[in-house]
């Protein structure tokens, strides 16, 4: 990356850092891959490759099972539900380096919190889980705003929670192409960290700053 860009983007220094969850600073998508899988064959559907299933988990469960299931997306959601929540606890494990980022945004005394489209209530078990809630002011996952990401909802009702207003100085970290649009519909500065599902190449909206891996953004907290 330039030096330019470099000094740009320390110079605008957040105020707040939100996360996405799966994929950004948790791995667990495998759970999500056995909870999809399961439920196709459970209801006489066709299969779906990886590459179809993460194409629908990057959007909340509500936007993606009515469109899939159709008129079964109701019967759908308690089976996915139900062999997931049997799992997903058991397979959850941080990104390498996750917890290091988290302690050093609380060292600095920054806003952190976690907005994602997975659900509200298993996103914080999960959180729990791993012991994580004291680096977190501020929790959002899906069905808890009038519509999940990429809308401006779940960002609105962060703020509102924290009593913090709208500014450019919030930046906004995620591993995919609505991560990105959520940071831009929300004017965060958008970090995408690349990964193993998820390549740079694979997002349309250009995201502010690329990274590699997650423990690279403490280069640009100072």
């Amino acid at each position: 990356m330039k030096n330019s860009l470099i000094k740009k983007i320390i110079k605008f220094q957040p105020k707040a850092i939100f996360f996405d969850w799966d994929n950004t600073l948790v791995n667990n998508w495998n759970p999500i891959f056995i909870s999809y899988k399961k439920t196709l064959k459970e209801l006489g559907l066709k299969k779906q490759n990886k590459k179809e299933i993460l194409r629908n988990a990057k959007y909340s469960l509500r936007e993606t099972f009515p469109k899939v299931f159709k008129n079964d997306w109701v019967k759908a959601k308690e089976i996915f539900y139900k062999i997931f929540k049997e799992i997903h606890l058991k397979e959850i494990k941080p990104i390498a380096n996750a917890e290091k980022i988290l302690k050093i945004i609380k060292n600095k005394k920054l806003f952190c919190g976690v907005i994602s489209n997975k659900d509200g209530n298993l996103l914080r078990k999960e959180i729990d889980k791993l012991k994580w809630k004291k680096y977190f002011q501020v929790i959002v996952g899906a069905n808890e705003a009038k519509k999940d990401k990429p809308s401006k909802y779940p960002f609105n009702l962060a703020l509102k929670k924290i009593s913090f207003k709208s500014n450019n100085n919030i930046w906004y970290v995620g591993d995919n192409e609505i991560d990105i649009e959520f940071a831009k519909n929300n004017k965060c500065l958008s970090v995408f960290i690349e990964n193993n599902m998820f390549k740079r190449s694979d997002v349309k909206k250009k995201p502010d700053l690329i990274l590699d891996k997650i423990e690279n953004l403490e280069l640009y907290i100072k």
